[in-house]
């Protein structure tokens, strides 16, 4: 044999050898469950089917061992659907958490508004030189801070509207976590969310009793330095009292003149004179 025709076998040999090597690389590539269910491959267009499931070989530009699959087989991916849904990370958050978080935000733009507003008129007051008015916003201020009486100083209207809102958003959020509970039979947790919801709201409930109407047209108006005015006969006369109790119920009036005290409940008066027992006086309402 010549020199020509031997290097001319060897050439050949070392072609079918590469491409043998190739090919077992691409089917060692096929997955397993192709081959367990018996996936018949075409050659011409190197796909494979088993039931629904396609795999594609790779390219010969992927590196070995890496397998692209078109599609997933429709229930895995229900499940991957599932779990990202679950765990990621814009998952929504519990009714209850986001109603607490958007309360929160409401209380605390509205106490900053309403302790701007202390702070401006007490610097105006001390600007004009009224050392008395500035002391009174002054005490009026820790009272609103201490026992959450609202302030006769300033303008507490938007600051109102404001609490009010935030609230009774937050009341409906704790009814239905509750009633949720008390459907699902789990009577200790709707007890202790009503418990929680108390603790959290209550706080953040202010007394805006200023302003009281008295059946035969007597109104009761707080003024500044937290004493109370009646005007009665249509302005004629006047007479000042001096508050001595704030009760849920009531607020107790003393009129230090003539040893009278008035008691204005929510529907009605109740009057007392000396060691004399409390009676009912006139009916009313608060007007605020």
């Amino acid at each position: 044999m010549s020199l020509k025709t031997r290097n001319l076998i060897c050439l050949l040999f070392l072609v079918l050898n590469v491409t043998a090597l190739q090919a077992a690389d691409y089917f060692r590539q096929i997955p397993r469950q192709a081959v367990k269910t018996g996936a018949g491959w075409n050659g011409k267009t190197q796909n494979g089917k088993a039931g629904s499931q396609v795999t594609t070989l790779p390219s010969s530009s992927e590196k070995s061992g890496h397998v692209q699959r078109a599609n997933f087989p429709s229930q895995n991916r229900s499940k991957v659907i599932i779990i990202l849904a679950k765990a990621g990370p814009g998952q929504a958050k519990p009714e209850l958490d986001a109603a607490r978080e958007e309360f929160q935000e409401r209380v605390e733009t509205a106490m900053k508004a309403i302790n701007e507003l202390f702070d401006k008129q007490k610097a105006i007051a001390i600007k004009q030189g009224n050392t008395h008015a500035a002391d009174l916003i002054e005490r009026q201020r820790r009272r609103f801070k201490e026992k959450r009486v609202l302030p006769s100083v300033i303008n507490t209207t938007h600051f109102e509207k404001e609490m009010v809102v935030a609230v009774t958003a937050m009341q409906k959020a704790y009814q239905h976590e509750i009633a949720e509970c008390a459907r699902n039979g789990n009577q200790a947790k709707a007890s202790l969310l009503k418990t929680k919801a108390h603790n959290e709201l209550s706080p953040c409930v202010f007394d805006g009793r200023r302003k009281y109407v008295r059946g035969g047209g007597g109104i009761f108006t707080i003024q500044a330095d937290q004493s109370w005015l009646e005007v009665k006969n249509r302005g004629k006369n006047h007479v000042r009292f001096t508050e001595v109790a704030r009760k849920p119920d009531y607020i107790e009036l003393k009129d230090n003149t003539t040893d009278t005290r008035l008691r204005l409940y929510h529907d009605r008066v109740s009057l007392k004179h000396g060691y004399y027992p409390w009676r009912h006086f006139k009916n009313g309402r608060w007007a605020n």
